[in-house]
């Protein structure tokens, strides 16, 4: 009986397209055909999930019927996923069930339901009926828009979890199409993916000027706004350590605390940094020095450098290779400071390692710690017991603050060392006077 009524409905929906086909059918009624074949066309969605699942059960398959149901319709993989997971979704909320059954729920308000089922519960979903109607009735675009509203104010947290999930699910990828061609595909939050998107436009537009200012020549290879954006893209993210200004993203401002003699760092708009975040960003980071007296007024400046050279960066590459601690390849490493830039750490080969993006967040974020001597250094998870020639005790004094030398007067202009320099004496007067402050501005590019 299941074959002949799919045969029945393949013959029917064949008919349907010759009848079309054959303009023997007026508007009017191509109209309403398709309001029904939103009907079928959901039915039928749900019947090959359904379908699937329990062949999949039966069989013991293990993936919900994800691989039987992209083999048998056609679908890609993760359409595939994303239809079984839906219909598991939607099987704890009849309703929803009903309404897709019926034809009066499209596919993809389903999807947008069984994803305010996940992050609320289905019983709240089943018992907002303003909910269910606004899924039948609005376009897709539309109501994604409100199924995500809905589930935020029912969350109670202003939006913190769907910010979590939409970080979490943050990506850039990269390959190369059949075309020759090279594709970018990108996944951002919406306060990161806003950024970039205005930072490339901006980029674009000047160089979309740019190019119609030169119209009236005849020039044949203007280039429209889609190409401008990819040039920005490629103008945004070029190598910019050779002389040129680098990009700045943000600019923090920090001061010694009179207390402590910690360094402490905020936003512009006073909005405090932890420590990790600071010294994160301090690894790759433009600083420049300056004193204030007690009213406030800059009585010392020092000229702006960065943390590491070009120069350094590629002796890191000769010793270490790529990441000191998993070997990843250089091109996704950054320079980190194994004792803190906020902590007087220098700017020296033998305080610098270079790090890949998860390892720099592990030593960053989650207290992870680097052992052993400069050229031969490992990481550690905290607090973890160890024992050999890399964690002999040491080599403790190699994370405890250092002593300064004293600056050179014959250095005074000699680029990064006189910036040291600089900040040295500059502490030694906070030291002694208590009564004078220090701020750094820094511009730090986010790493990737």
């Amino acid at each position: 009986m299941l074959i002949e009524a799919a045969h029945r409905a393949e013959a029917a929906a064949k008919e349907m397209l010759a009848l079309v086909d054959a303009g023997s059918a007026s508007c009017s009624e191509m109209r309403e055909a398709l309001e029904v074949s939103k009907a079928f066309m959901a039915v039928g969605s749900a019947f090959q999930a359904s379908a699937a699942q329990v062949i999949a059960k039966a069989e013991r398959h293990g993936d919900g019927g994800a691989e039987v149901l992209a083999a048998s319709t056609g679908l890609s993989r993760r359409e595939a996923q994303s239809q079984v997971k839906t219909a598991e979704t939607l099987r704890e909320a009849p309703k929803l069930r009903d309404a897709v059954a019926d034809g009066r729920l499209s596919i993809a308000n389903a999807k947008q339901l069984a994803t305010a089922v996940e992050r609320t519960s289905a019983a709240d979903v089943n018992a907002d009926g303003e909910l269910l109607a606004k899924a039948e009735s609005m376009r897709p675009e539309q109501f994604a828009r409100e199924a995500r509203r809905w589930a935020v104010e029912r969350e109670g947290d202003s939006g913190a979890s769907e910010h979590s999930r939409q970080r979490a699910r943050r990506c850039v990828r990269m390959w190369n199409g059949d075309d020759g061609m090279v594709r970018l595909y990108g996944e951002f939050d919406p306060v990161t993916g806003r950024r970039i998107h205005n930072r490339l436009r901006a980029e674009a537009r000047r160089l979309y000027d740019a190019d119609r200012k030169h119209a009236s020549s005849g020039r044949a290879d203007r280039r429209n706004f889609d190409q401008c954006m990819a040039d920005a893209l490629d103008h945004l993210t070029a190598n910019r350590t050779n002389g040129a200004k680098p990009f700045a993203d943000i600019c923090l401002v920090a001061h010694v605390d009179d207390a402590t003699g910690d360094l402490v760092a905020e936003l512009p708009n006073g909005s405090r940094l932890p420590q990790p975040v600071l010294e994160e960003l301090a690894c790759y980071a433009r600083f420049t020095g300056v004193i204030y007296d007690r009213k406030g007024r800059a009585i010392w400046r020092a000229q702006s450098v960065r943390c590491a050279t070009e120069a350094q960066r590629q002796m890191l590459i000769a010793r270490d290779g790529g990441c000191f601690a998993c070997g990843v390849h250089p091109d996704v490493c950054d320079v980190h400071h194994v004792r803190p830039v906020s902590q007087g750490g220098p700017t020296s080969l033998d305080n610098l390692v270079l790090a890949c993006w998860r390892c720099h967040t592990k030593i960053h974020h989650f207290g992870w710690r680097i052992h052993g001597p400069p050229g031969n250094r490992t990481l550690h998870p905290p607090d973890r017991v160890t024992c050999g020639p890399a964690e002999a005790p040491e080599e403790a004094a190699l994370f405890k603050p250092r002593p300064e030398p004293e600056p050179d007067p014959q250095q005074a202009r000699a680029g990064p060392d006189a910036t040291r320099a600089g900040l040295i004496a500059a502490r030694a007067i906070l030291r002694e006077t208590r009564a004078q402050r220090e701020a750094v501005g820094t511009g730090a590019r986010s790493p990737g």
